[in-house]
């Protein structure tokens, strides 16, 4: 697995790093190289941009940030072989492949929404050995069926969302992203929602939807520093997810925010960012 290409941008450092598989993945870094590292891991069907209130805020003054584009998703790679989505290796050795080639040494994972599952699934196959915390955000350990701890008004829309007739698709899209927050968010953020979701092929949210995954005895044997981070008013992956995984994770610390939805990180970014900075600190 080796870094194919590293180019200089205005929005940060863009690498492409080839995964498991051999799906080329996006992955951008901000901030000094000897810095404390980061690694975001956005959601199901988003991208990179999620985390734009943390890297142009002064946590890269202060640490060594990167977030990439998942498999399938936002300027990485984006096969249709639904194993490629399924088997969670895949998801697992990208993680491995993105730490290897950027020589991220016990970074912090940030994972919101579906980045949960990603987390959980480096977790099983790799350990915490290189790990040096978790935050999860919104985050989701179990996909069942019927689903647990996952709102029916996302449901809906996640289905729609996947749908391979156009005008379905298309309202699903606008549906998932208008019931993410609480409030609406700027023009400019639901644009920016809009068109990462845009980026995601239908088949690709289809083939993550149906994993059957639970990762709480995964979980029960994380023995770094964790941080839940969740919305009080999150109808995509509800409070009581949240709730298993501070349960189940030794020594986890909950962090409730209310008149917040299914992103902290863009509703209320000045305490999640500090909330971060203190988590890092911990390492």
């Amino acid at each position: 697995m080796t870094a194919r290409t590293t180019t200089e941008h205005q929005a940060g450092k863009v690498h492409r790093v080839l995964g498991s598989g051999g799906v080329g993945l996006h992955v951008r870094e901000w901030g000094p190289a000897d810095a404390p590292p980061i690694l975001f891991i956005h959601g199901w069907s988003a991208s990179y941009l999620s985390w734009h209130n943390q890297f142009d805020s002064a946590l890269r003054e202060r640490h060594r940030i990167v977030a990439l584009d998942l498999r399938g998703h936002g300027f990485s790679d984006k096969p249709l072989d639904p194993e490629l989505y399924q088997n969670g290796a895949h998801w697992a050795d990208d993680i491995a492949a993105v730490m290897i080639e950027l020589k991220l040494k016990r970074p912090v994972l940030v994972g919101w929404s579906y980045g949960g599952f990603v987390i959980s699934d480096y977790l099983a196959r790799h350990g915490s050995k290189n790990v040096g915390a978790v935050n999860f955000v919104g985050a989701a350990v179990i996909s069942s069926n019927p689903p647990s701890h996952i709102g029916e008004a996302f449901i809906d829309g996640a289905l729609m969302a996947a749908s391979d007739d156009p005008a379905v698709m298309i309202e699903g899209v606008r549906h998932v992203v208008h019931c993410t927050t609480h409030k609406p968010l700027s023009t400019a953020d639901t644009e920016r929602a809009l068109v990462s979701l845009a980026l995601t092929p239908p088949a690709v949210r289809a083939f993550l939807l149906m994993r059957t995954l639970d990762f709480t005895s995964t979980l029960q044997d994380l023995d770094r520093p964790c941080l839940v981070t969740q919305g009080e008013n999150d109808a995509v992956v509800l409070p009581s997810m949240a709730a298993h995984i501070a349960a189940s994770v030794p020594g986890a610390r909950l962090s409730h925010y209310v008149d917040c939805g299914h992103a902290p990180q863009q509703e209320h970014p000045d305490r999640f960012n500090e909330e971060l900075a203190q988590l890092v600190n911990l390492v």
